[in-house]
């Protein structure tokens, strides 16, 4: 009895993953390498909002054995997905920008979340939180230093990757 429920097993779920295959082979990580700098420049400081569109242009022409996919100086549009202000503590403020738009290649094909972060004082504050802390509430001071700002600068080189391969 055992046999049988198994084969029965087995067989409905071979024809569950058959169901729920997808079109993209991620066995390929042949990528192309697309560099980008921002137009305008962004920064927590003077109040990045969530979906704001930032545009990008693309620094060295890109090519795909030698078809020209994206041309030097376009444009390329962008959505800043998630911003998270610096903390208490020394923790950096962080800018993800995602959704790049390039004309002539699909969003399925291309990696391309981006990540900028501000500067971490974490690796300071913290000894210097554990040594005050014998002192009665001097320790708990540090709690007032905060991280740094973000910023994309227009010399930032943007990178995200170009999968050809991927549908």
């Amino acid at each position: 009895m055992n046999k049988i429920f198994f084969m029965f097993f087995v067989f409905i779920l071979s024809g569950l993953s058959s169901a729920f295959a997808l079109d993209y082979d991620f066995q390929s990580t042949y990528s192309i390498p697309i560099k980008m700098s921002i137009v305008d420049e962004i920064s927590t400081k003077n109040g990045v909002l969530e979906g704001e569109v930032v545009n990008f242009k693309i620094i060295e022409d890109v090519y795909n054995n030698d078809k020209l996919i994206a041309k030097s100086g376009d444009l390329v549009q962008a959505r800043v997905s998630t911003v998270m202000t610096s903390g208490m503590n020394g923790f950096p403020a962080e800018i993800y920008v995602e959704d790049f738009k390039i004309k002539g290649i699909s969003p399925s094909q291309l990696q391309d979340t981006y990540i900028k972060t501000g500067r971490n004082r974490c690796f300071w504050v913290y000894p210097l939180k554990w040594a005050l802390t014998p002192i009665p509430g001097v320790g708990s001071l540090t709690n007032l230093i905060k991280g740094g700002h973000c910023k994309i600068r227009t010399k930032d080189v943007v990178t995200i990757n170009y999968y050809p391969e991927w549908k």
